[in-house]
């Protein structure tokens, strides 16, 4: 560690020490000492103890709330003001410390701390800030006083700063009656204190101001309440003025006067109102009901705002829910409309699924059928067109609407996730009948989250809208930052955004605006050093003082002769600098943002000096931020962070905040905090999830354990009578009780009857209830019902109540997560120098943001900025506000037209008026604000600048260098207007004012764009074409797609999908361009001309410029309506973007028809610029007249860009004549000659043998025979230009070569090198792998270079399939060689198959035998009478079968099998086949007669002699001497080996093909099914294992957590309370759900046992199913009745198959062991915190379920010894004296009869270790451990148990404690538990200092450093 890092932390650990005891009266020592210290401390460079400082002052286990509180409550003594100002102005420099105020990881701690300032409604704070002004007063006048001005000054400050920031905080203080006296006295302070102008009485006067508006505030709202419960609400106030003074409130749920009271998103109540929307008007001068001019201007922008966003989408929804209302089916409509606005709806939705998120909170899935168009596509296809759709896109506004018990049900939602993902089961993709789509609530209010889950319960089906281009992110931040400005009253520069009337004087009276409050600072001045020219920089420097005018003359001058600034640049600047709200007005061209640039760079000079802070840019949209951005970093300012994701800048792409703060380290507390509130969320989101899933079982009768839990917290008396133990503690076997009585009841409660009220009143419920609690079980039927309705919906109600509370308490710990990175951000911004965002970013990071100390905002393009984002973006902090636009060009842009400017109704409100504009251009009677308007424009030729010259900007001048601004190639004129009177397309259509479109300009447009491209004198960025309108911006698309790349900017494309226009066009360019043929020559494209054209609205094309623009005006009609090009704005920007020439194509009359249109076509009239036909200039023939008047005189008259005549150019490579039409010198460069080509090949002169002169002659492509390679082979069809280099040849004659190293021969082409390091010797690997098959590589790549000859290590991998045999079956493993590896299961399906049916399982699982009658039968042996799985009780038959097959030959096969049709002995083609195997005989040579055949399921057959011996028959049946069948054989004796086999193919031999052979297949096929069974059931209970050890892991790992918790919440102690943030509730709720898991996996165990019981294994079925075949058939011999009874050794043995069903059984009473030893330690901790005593375990205590489970293991040990399982015995005894062990030491059994039973099981459990012992001599598993095990348990059980202490024996050791000479003094020493319960004492300061075990348990006791260690607790009983 550093020297200076360990000082740090002596200086901290010295300050700790000082608030670890209580302050003592009157030691002022320590108070100095204390606050001085944590000063240093904040002060300091060491970020883990600055979080610290904050964070101990609040902790409750030390003392500085009382060192607060002992200061706060100091007064003045008299005469000495000088001593109580020295005390107090530490601590107020600490509470207003940046560091204690501005750090997010702390501002909890810091909260907590300005609340205990506050005191209750302010009453300790206010005093004490009222006798600090005193006391700075009397110390001023005192002349004897040390008090010196400076510290008056930082008093005043820091007191000020406090004061501002505890109303902020505290909501309640702001009505303290004392404060309109305190700010009073606050302002004479600073009169009488200070100087009038100086910074100090500036920066606390403004601290007073926002005060003052605070106070104000919250006195306006006390007295709106009194005048609304005075006033009737239908009174409204009128004015002297002619409109109506209306106060908003009443007309729904969500209009209200006070707009930080309204919800963003409308209700339904809202939706549905038919009142008109309350908007009020901009104009200041009309009426409101706010008086107060600050929350006026914040609650006109906000409701106009909110209205701007939800407006027109209230209107569309509420036309449709009253749709819904009067004909719900029409909510299942393909074809809902919503008038003109746009969205898209998917009828028949249902809320499918809820979930919560860890990082995005509670979420639903939403599913509605397929798109119709993707029901047909594949998976692939359906995940390709989500992915390229803009439908469904993240963060979209949804809106769900529903109709469901004849209720409306409506909620917002946005998109959270949009999955595509078609392996996923939830997703857009993955079905083809249905999509589904992640979302969440757009507002977590109750109603919404209890709407959303019932709607989820009911699956009710609904309409799901989709609001496109609707993103809540990008307007929410704005309105609720609005709604903070209005809640604290706080409008920073208040005094310019809303100037005081001037009266009513003609003139307007000049604002003089001072200079920023950081440059008042006595002796400052702004440095011009780094704008200064370099060739001046050697004459000094020159600086402008910040107060001196922004019309300096001198200064102007001064600055024009030192920097390359023009004189209104200069003049700008100076603005800029010396007013603390400036605006800089730019016209077009005029260089805007290289003058924000050089002011930066003044900035960034003084920007340590004055301690300016980051500089903050805001930008409307993310491309102007990034133009910006980019110009200052080329400028070398490196230190620059921008803050969003939406920037496309490759430059910026490292200076994004989320990249950069990724290498910002956290301190030890942040990361504490992080994992304490990542571990908090996760439990959350369990309990979350678990409630979720309650709510969704409650209501079905399947999962009744949540009402249970319900009934035993709500109605104990009712729940414990269905209790399932008696009183002795015996379990009642069966069904639940409660499950019992609910069947009686009749319920059958669905999920679509939860929203079903309970029809219950109070009166009737009342007498029900006291019966139940007298008696559940007398209740009638319908009463049980009518009761289980109602704790239904009850209980249903409750976990929707506990669902949202819980995700409500997700937002403490999401808050601590977010401050904490928030914190991370705010340091890595508050070390930039730039900070760049736009005005939503703003509102959105506004917490980490205010607290950065930015005392300078600068805004760009802010004519574009609405006033509601401009006033949201101004900071707490910020002194100095720059807007730098031009209010002449684009306004913002708003949704709604009729809030425009440009509509009528819209002028009341102008909501598309900035606030540059509003204070630029001035209000009636109100000061206008002084703007610097920069005069040079630097783009535009003369001709075109002159339009808006003469139109806009009169003091616009023109840059010497735009006279030499070259002329337009292939163009007469720069500057035309194409007059027409073609008409628009739909003329008389207004229903889509932005889709009007005119082809016939579409087809000019195009003509004119392939002229001047054909020049070939312009690049990419050249030519823009521009139009007013998204419809002919998508027609010039489609049009120019063939010949061009279009290119479209974002905005664009996304105002062809805002209008309706598919923003993905298909792309003709599938095809290959058309690129002329060349050679030698760059290639000028004549191609398809792409990277050549920006096509751009002219609403999107603001701030950008080209050399050549093409302007299509579209609107040509009778009316003479011009649409979005009345307004100048958009007009100027039309006209304002080309440089070297710019061509209109409209209709002049049409336009003619507004004034400044009229304007701009005279003067162009003037200068013969408009005409009915365009002239264009030959390149080569200038003089030649080109006159173009329709979109076919293009390719007539300038086909390839010149004119008609031949091109008489020479082409320079070839000497031909030029073949084309003239054109350009660019084009005549890259034509093809088409001429033959006369050329030679070198050196071989072979003609050149392509088709045109044109083309590259290329390599001679003569083909030559009979080349002698240098090898000496000879090599024919070789190229030409091939043998020039005979060397490079390939020969490919193949011969012999030895590889090198490997020593193989090899067969390669003699061109081949085989010793290269390259080659690799392809001679196949002769090594065995591990899994014994050979390897699969070659020579070479087992052995790489470097290892050739050694041994490989590079083995290629098996590809062979394993083909290994499962143990259980006859399959073989398919998978890919695994090396030896376990195989797994099989999960072929299952072969076992009778007469009867098929098993439909998977191969591995256990099959149940079949147990119909066995179908076979014959006319001699009668038939088998056993069941089809069993083996068979007859004789088979030896007789030929005597049936004619279809043939008309007899059937060669058995009297009673299955004939085989073809295999007639005389007819079939299989004479052949080899039937004895004894005598080798064919099919041909045997005697059909004597030996017939047997056919099996394969299709090979044999003689039934030969397999008869193979398959054994003579070991289940019994033969005479000549070989007949007499009898049946005894088959008891072993189980069989394996199924029988064909002999040919190894396939087995299938039973309901052969019946003839079953009773030996049957029997193989009964062992097979058991053997499953048994492999089965190992593999649950191997799962079953892992999930209790899991089990016993959990319990382990939170056993002293939830001990401490206990603990703390049964003491009670406000300490440890604070600081744990529990409660008894939440202990208890832990307690209640610790054993949940335990539940859930004791419901799979039993589970697993009936599985495996014996009733369903399938020798025990088919064993009852013989039983019952046998007395069925009683008329048989009692002989044949015993043989077929000794079917049982198809069973497997009794150890095989006991072994699961007992190993399941001892699992189960491991759990309930474990379970029971965690409650044993938690009752022993209930038993010694008296007060903790009422929390009651769940589901008994554990004395009570002692004795049930000791009988479990009792019963268990006896049967397990009975079957011979040793191991099980002994574990089972080893769980008994556990168990036994943990009753005798728990101190639970109260009185004598209780520890004689206690004695009783330590006989019984020291009987059973000695049984234990002896077992443990035999060999088997585990044997020595086990034996170890019960030694230590016998160790054990021998000592003493621990037993409770009276309080009499409780007194007696506290006496013998702290009497005699080594006695604990009373009043020096304190009293603890172990964490097990057990007391003991530390004496001295009390305090533990060292460690220990405790005596009585062995657990860790005492601690050190005063702390103890975890689980220690105080024993208040013993104190």
């Amino acid at each position: 560690m550093a020297p200076e890092e360990q000082r740090a932390r002596s200086e901290y650990s010295y300050w700790k020490r000082l608030i670890k005891y209580p302050p003592q009266p009157n030691d002022e020592r320590t108070v100095e000492r204390l606050w001085n210290g944590a000063l240093a401390i904040l002060n300091g460079d060491e970020r883990e103890w600055k979080q610290m400082v904050p964070r101990d002052l609040d902790d409750d286990e030390y003392y500085g709330r009382q060192h607060m509180k002992r200061l706060l409550d100091t007064r003045t003594r008299v005469g000495d003001s000088g001593t109580f100002i020295r005390l107090i102005r530490p601590f107020l420099l600490v509470v207003s410390h940046s560091s204690f105020l501005d750090c997010l990881s702390v501002d909890t701690c810091v909260g907590g701390l300005y609340n205990f300032i506050s005191g209750t409604n302010g009453t300790r704070a206010v005093p004490f800030f009222q006798h600090v002004c005193e006391s700075l007063i009397d110390a001023h006048i005192d002349t004897t006083s040390l008090v010196t001005a400076e510290i008056v000054e930082t008093t005043l400050v820091a007191m000020s700063t406090a004061l501002c920031e505890l109303l902020k905080r505290e909501s309640r203080a702001r009505f303290n009656d004392d404060l309109p006296t305190l700010t009073e006295s606050l302002r004479n302070t600073v009169h009488m204190t200070m100087e009038e102008h100086s910074q100090t009485s500036a920066i606390v006067l403004r601290k007073i101001s926002e005060v003052q508006a605070i106070v104000n505030r919250a006195k306006g709202l006390l007295n709106q309440e009194e005048e609304e419960h005075e006033a009737s609400p239908g009174i409204t106030v009128t004015s002297t003025y002619p409109r109506r003074l209306v106060i908003p409130g009443g007309r729904h749920d969500n209009d209200n006067a006070d707009i930080t009271k309204i919800k963003i998103f409308p209700t339904l109540e809202e939706i549905l109102s038919e009142e008109a929307e309350f908007l009020p008007p901009t104009d200041l001068d009309q009426p409101h009901f706010l008086a107060d001019p600050t929350e006026r201007h914040i609650d006109t922008h906000f409701r106009l705002l909110r209205y701007d966003c939800f407006g027109e989408l209230k209107e569309a929804l509420g036309g449709l829910v009253y749709s819904v209302l009067n004909n719900p089916a029409c909510l299942n409509s393909p074809k809902l409309t919503f008038g003109d606005f746009r969205a898209h709806h998917y009828p028949s939705a249902c809320i499918s699924y809820l979930s919560f998120d860890l990082r995005r909170g509670l979420e639903a899935d939403i599913t509605f059928p397929q798109l119709t168009i993707l029901r047909k596509k594949s998976a692939s296809e359906r995940q390709k067109w989500w992915k390229e759709s803009k439908r469904l896109a993240e963060g979209i506004l949804l809106s769900f609407v529903a109709f469901h018990d004849n209720e409306i049900q409506h909620l917002f939602f946005t998109v959270s996730e949009k999955n595509t993902n078609t392996n996923l089961d939830r997703s857009l993709t993955s079905e083809i009948h249905e999509s589904t789509i992640t979302v969440k609530l757009a507002s977590h209010d109750q109603l919404g989250v209890e709407s959303m889950v019932r709607l989820s319960c009911q699956r009710a089906r609904g309409v799901l809208i989709e609001f496109p281009g609707v993103l809540p992110a990008t307007f929410v931040p704005i309105l609720e930052n609005l709604q903070e400005m209005q809640r604290l009253g706080r409008l920073p520069f208040r005094q310019w955004i809303l100037p005081d009337k001037t009266g009513n004087t003609p003139e307007v009276a000049k604002i003089d605006i001072p200079p920023p409050l950081y440059a008042r600072k006595s002796g400052f001045t702004f440095s011009l050093k780094p704008i200064i020219r370099a060739d001046k920089s050697h004459e000094g420097t020159v600086s402008i003082n910040p107060t001196s005018s922004a019309d300096d003359r001198h200064a102007i001058e001064e600055m024009e002769a030192w920097t390359d600034l023009d004189r209104g640049q200069c003049r700008a600047l100076l603005a800029a600098l010396t007013r603390e709200f400036a605006f800089i007005q730019g016209p077009p061209g005029t260089g805007k943002s290289y003058v924000g640039v050089q002011l930066m760079k003044v900035l960034m000079h003084c920007k340590r000096t004055v301690k300016l802070g980051p500089v903050i840019v805001v930008c409307y949209t993310n491309h102007a931020l990034d133009q910006f951005l980019e110009h200052l970093h080329a400028v070398g300012i490196k230190k620059i962070i921008r803050i969003g994701g939406q920037s496309k800048s490759a430059v910026l792409e490292d200076h994004n905040l989320r990249k950069v703060s990724q290498s910002e380290t956290k301190t030890g507390s942040e990361s504490r905090v992080l994992t304490s509130a990542y571990d908090a969320l996760e439990q959350q989101t369990q309990r979350i999830q678990s409630s979720l899933r309650r709510v969704h079982g409650l209501p079905s009768g399947e999962n009744l354990q949540n009402l249970e839990n319900h009934l035993e917290e709500k109605y104990p008396l009712i729940y414990y009578q269905f209790s399932q133990f008696d009183d002795d503690g015996f379990e009642f076997v069966g069904r639940h009780p409660f499950h019992q009585w609910w069947s009686t009841s009749g319920s059958s409660f669905s999920e679509s009857e939860i929203g079903i009220r309970t029809t219950l009143t109070v009166d009737q419920l009342k007498p029900l209830l006291q019966k139940a609690e007298s008696n559940v079980h007398s209740l009638s039927q319908q009463e049980r019902r009518s009761l289980i309705q109602f704790w239904v919906q009850e209980a249903h109600n409750e976990t929707l109540d506990d669902l949202f509370e819980r995700v409500k308490a997700t937002d403490t710990s999401r808050q601590q997560l977010a401050n904490v990175h928030d914190e991370v951000d705010r340091r890595v911004l508050q070390d930039a120098d730039i900070i760049g965002i736009t005005t939503t970013g703003l509102a959105k990071r506004i917490a980490a943001l205010r607290r950065v100390k930015s005392k300078i905002v600068i805004c760009e393009e802010a004519g574009e900025v609405m006033e509601s984002h401009m006033i949201s973006a101004l900071l707490p902090a910020v002194e100095h506000f720059i807007q730098i636009g031009d209010h002449e060009q684009l306004r913002p842009q708003i949704n709604n037209y009729n809030l425009s400017l440009e509509s009528r109704q819209g002028a009341l409100y102008q909501l598309d008026r900035s606030q540059f504009e509003r204070l630029s251009v001035g209000e009636p009677g109100r000061s206008k604000m002084p703007v610097a308007q920069l005069n040079v424009q630097r783009r535009m030729r003369p001709e075109i600048s002159t339009l808006i010259r003469e139109t806009i900007y009169r003091k616009l001048v023109d840059h010497p260098s735009t006279t030499l601004l070259p002329n337009v190639v292939g163009m007469r004129m720069n500057v035309f207007w194409l007059d027409h009177d073609r008409f628009e397309e739909g003329q008389h259509s207004e229903m889509h004012h932005k889709s009007h479109s005119n082809l016939w300009e579409v087809e000019m447009v195009h003509g004119l764009v392939r002229h001047i491209v054909r020049q070939g004198e312009y690049s990419s960025t050249d030519i823009a074409v521009l139009t007013p309108y998204t419809g002919q911006l998508q027609n010039l698309r489609s049009a120019m797609r063939n010949d061009f790349e279009i290119v479209l900017s974002d905005k664009d494309q996304g105002a062809l999908e805002k209008d309706g226009f598919s923003a993905v066009g298909t792309n003709s360019g599938d095809e290959e361009p058309d690129i002329m043929p060349s050679h030698r020559k760059a290639p000028l494209e004549k191609k398809q001309l792409s990277d050549l054209l920006r096509v751009a609205t002219v609403d999107n094309f603001q701030g950008e410029e080209a050399k050549v623009i093409i302007v299509s005006l579209v609107r040509s009609n009778e009316e003479r309506k011009v649409g979005f090009l009345k307004t100048t704005n958009r007009i100027n920007v039309l006209l304002s973007r080309a440089q070297h020439g710019m061509y209109l194509i409209g209709n002049a009359d049409t336009y003619s028809n507004v004034s400044m249109w009229q304007k701009v076509i005279g003067m162009l009239r003037a200068s013969e610029s408009v005409g009915e036909s365009l002239a264009l200039c030959c390149p080569r023939h200038k003089d030649t007249s080109i006159q173009v008047t329709q979109p076919d005189d293009f390719p007539r008259l300038s086909p390839e860009g010149g004119c008609r005549e031949a091109c008489v150019w020479r082409l320079p490579d070839c000497g031909h004549m030029c073949q084309a039409r003239c054109h350009s010198e660019s084009m005549h460069k890259v034509f093809s000659c088409p001429q033959p080509c006369q050329r030679l090949h070198e050196p071989c002169k072979h003609f050149c043998q392509k088709q045109t002169c044109g083309e590259d002659c290329g390599d001679c492509l003569i083909k030559l025979d009979h080349v002698q390679l240098p090898c000496g082979h000879i090599k024919s069809n070789v190229f030409c230009y091939l043998t020039q280099h005979l060397d490079a040849i390939r020969c490919d004659t193949q011969i012999s070569k030895t590889v090198a190293g490997c020593n193989h021969v090899v067969e390669v082409s003699c061109s081949l090198d085989v010793t290269s390091d390259l080659y690799r010797c392809p001679t196949p690997c002769t090594s065995l792998l591990p899994c014994g098959h050979p390897c699969p590589g070659t020579c070479g790549q087992c052995n790489p270079p470097g290892n050739v000859g050694g041994t490989s290590s590079a083995h290629q991998q098996c590809r062979k399939i394993c083909g290994r045999k499962f143990g259980t079956c006859n399959h073989t493993c398919r998978k890919r060689c695994h090396d030896g590896k376990d195989c797994g299961l099989c999960n072929s399906p299952c072969q076992v198959r009778c007469q009867h049916s098929q098993c439909t399982l998977l191969c591995h699982e256990a099959c149940a035998p079949c147990i119909e009658t066995c179908t076979w039968s014959c006319e001699h042996q009668g038939r088998c009478t056993m069941p089809c799985s069993a083996p068979c009780n007859r004789l088979p038959c030896q007789q030929r079968c005597s049936k004619k097959l279809p043939c008309g030959h007899q059937c060669p096969g058995l009297c009673g099998e299955t004939c085989p049709e073809t295999y007639c002995h005389k007819c079939t083609t299989k004479q052949d086949s080899r039937v004895d195997l004894l005598e080798m005989k064919t099919y041909a040579e045997i005697d059909i007669n004597e030996t017939p055949i047997v056919v099996l399921g394969c299709g090979h057959f044999f003689t039934a002699e030969t397999l008869d011996g193979l398959i054994g028959m003579n070991d289940v049946y019994v033969s005479d001497k000549f070989g007949q069948f007499v009898g049946l054989a005894d088959i008891s004796g072993a189980l069989a080996s394996k199924i029988p086999q064909c002999p040919d193919c190894q396939r087995p031999v299938r039973q309901y093909v052969t019946q003839r052979y079953n009773r030996v297949i049957n029997r193989a096929v009964m062992d097979e099914m058991s053997k499953r069974f048994l492999v089965n059931g190992k593999t649950e209970l191997r799962d079953l294992e892992q999930e209790v050890d899991r089990l016993e892991e959990g319990f382990e790992q939170s056993h002293s957590g939830i001990i401490h918790s206990l603990r703390i919440a049964a003491h009670g102690t406000v300490a440890a309370l604070a600081g744990s943030t529990r409660s008894k509730t939440f202990v208890s709720a832990q307690i209640q759900n610790r054993y949940d898991a335990f539940s859930m996996l004791s419901r799979k165990v039993k589970s697993f046992l009936q599985t495996v019981a014996d009733r369903h294994q399938p020798a025990q079925k088919l064993h009852q199913a013989i039983i019952h075949a046998t007395i069925a058939n009683r008329s048989k011999s009692l002989d044949e009745g015993l043989a077929s009874l000794g079917i049982q050794d198809t069973f497997p043995s009794v150890e095989r198959d006991r072994r699961i069903t007992l190993g399941g059984r001892l699992l189960q009473i491991r759990a309930e062991c474990i379970v029971l030893e965690d409650k044993f330690r938690i009752a022993v901790v209930l038993k010694s915190t008296p007060s903790a005593e009422r929390m009651r375990l769940p589901r008994g205590s554990p004395e009570r379920l002692t004795k049930p489970f000791l009988q479990t293991c009792t019963a268990f040990i006896a049967e397990s010894s009975t079957d011979n399982l040793p191991r099980f015995t002994v574990e089972a005894s080893l769980y008994f004296a556990k168990i036994v062990l943990l009753y005798q030491s728990s101190g639970l059994s109260s009185d004598q009869g209780d520890r004689g039973k206690v004695m009783e099981y330590v006989r019984e459990a020291r009987n059973l270790l000695e049984n234990a012992l002896e077992i443990c001599k035999q060999p088997f598993q585990n044997a020595e451990q086990l034996r170890k095990a019960v030694e230590e348990s016998f160790e054990l059980l021998g000592r003493e148990w621990y037993e409770t202490v009276t309080l009499e024996e409780l007194a007696a050791i506290k006496q013998a404690m702290v009497t005699g000479p080594t006695g604990m003094a009373t009043h020096s020493g304190h009293w603890y538990n172990c964490i097990n319960g057990h007391p003991f004492a530390i004496g001295e300061c009390g305090m533990p200092m060292e460690q220990a075990r405790c005596p009585e348990c062995g657990e860790r006791i005492g601690g050190s450093n005063h702390e103890a260690v975890e689980g220690v607790t105080r024993a208040m009983d013993l104190e």
